[in-house]
């Protein structure tokens, strides 16, 4: 890939679409399928696909999640860390909590999650409206805490969305980790749930890419 030996001005230049990149390519291809792996360790029929993107997003009904496209090759990672100062998704590991996070999304299409009555119960309305801005509290123990800024206040999706990649990480021990919070209860929630729609097939599946 001759960009890769490009100064940054003439980096900047080039279009998203003539860097020639591609998931199956890059790393991100492993991860993908370290995702695939964990969700089959929960007997989880689910399987979720991924496409290089501008940005991290699952849209709505789509049963897949796009990747942001600078996660596909060190050099554009480091250009984006030059550009906004971090990279969300830049570790193997800070990737992984993302993708469990889409995931669930994407999992919430495939299924009608948010449709069942129990769910409504536990995570509230899902057409809340989304706010432009939101004041978490960081003492909060009714929601469970996985991507900064205490994300799983900001939205009842984005609650269910954090409680399942809590619940979805190996080895996380969440029963203890949360033992005595309000949020162990959507945890339990959360198992119960997928003990039930996991083994089933979707109800809808998607191969769009935006």
């Amino acid at each position: 890939m001759r960009w890769t030996r490009l100064p940054l001005d003439r980096l900047l230049d080039v279009p998203i679409k003539d860097l020639g990149l591609t998931l199956e390519a890059s790393p991100l291809q492993a991860r993908l399928e370290e995702l695939h792996a964990e969700l089959e360790r929960r007997s989880i029929t689910f399987r979720p696909y991924a496409w290089l993107s501008t940005e991290w997003f699952t849209p709505d009904d789509a049963t897949g999640f796009a990747i942001p496209f600078y996660l596909a090759h060190p050099r554009l990672v480091r250009l984006e860390r030059t550009q906004m100062l971090e990279v969300e998704g830049a570790t193997r590991e800070g990737c992984m909590k993302v993708m469990r996070h889409e995931a669930a999304h994407a999992m919430d299409n495939a299924y009608g999650l948010r449709r069942r009555r129990r769910w409504r119960e536990v995570f509230g309305r899902a057409g809340e409206p989304y706010r432009s801005s939101y004041t978490p509290d960081p003492n909060s123990r009714a929601y469970v805490q996985h991507l900064d800024y205490w994300y799983a206040q900001s939205h009842p999706l984005e609650d269910f969305a954090e409680t399942f990649a809590v619940w979805l990480h190996p080895g996380s021990r969440w029963r203890k980790r949360y033992g005595g919070w309000t949020a162990l209860n959507k945890l339990e929630f959360m198992h119960e749930l997928m003990g039930i729609v996991g083994k089933e097939a979707p109800r809808r599946t998607t191969r769009r890419r935006e």
